[in-house]
């Protein structure tokens, strides 16, 4: 039940963090939007992973300057992204970077793309609670260093020797995880 919120709390984190950015700037420059070529733009968008949303945003961007993307054009090219994207090795690395995925791939590809990307978020995520527990290991390092009551250095001690075997556990389950990873034939 844990690793279930932790992964809730993860895509939530990664959902809001994603928010942020694209709501804080322009998703296409100046001269991204007057040199009009949205095929470049589309296709661009496609091996990232964007949604097809991510069009009104570059609309909004270009009505600045008094432009209008061609709508057309762009999801074409962009279709043709997505056939880089949604690759089930693509889908590995993505997972494997603590990306999120925005249900762009079509239902021929996504299967293939999700189970890959499963595996690398299982990486990611190892990743993440051994330097978690590599942090706090570190803080009670320190904590012990400036410790001068008896009993507060017995209790460091034992949450020092605590924290060692999670890190321990830590550690095989990220070896299990990337050898499944590394396993993965494309």
């Amino acid at each position: 039940m844990p690793l279930q919120i932790l992964r809730r709390f993860a895509l939530y984190a990664t959902l809001l963090a994603s928010l942020f950015v694209l709501n804080g700037c322009a998703t296409l420059s100046e001269q991204d939007c007057r040199s009009g070529d949205w095929a470049a733009v589309g296709y661009r968008d496609g091996q990232n992973g964007r949604p097809q949303s991510r069009l009104d945003e570059h609309r909004k961007a270009c009505s600045e300057y008094g432009i209008k993307p061609n709508p057309r054009v762009y999801e074409e090219a962009r279709e043709r992204g997505l056939n880089f994207y949604c690759t089930p090795a693509n889908g590995l690395s993505v997972g494997r970077r603590g990306e999120h995925y925005a249900g762009v791939c079509p239902d021929w590809s996504e299967g293939g793309f999700l189970q890959s990307y499963e595996v690398g978020r299982d990486v990611f995520e190892a990743r993440q609670r051994l330097e978690r527990l590599e942090s706090e290991q570190r803080d009670i390092e320190m904590r012990l260093r400036k410790a001068d009551k008896k009993d507060d250095v017995r209790y460091l001690a034992g949450q020092m020797s605590r924290l060692r075997m999670e890190r321990d556990f830590a550690w095989d389950e990220l070896r299990r995880r990337e050898y499944r990873a590394d396993r993965l034939r494309f």
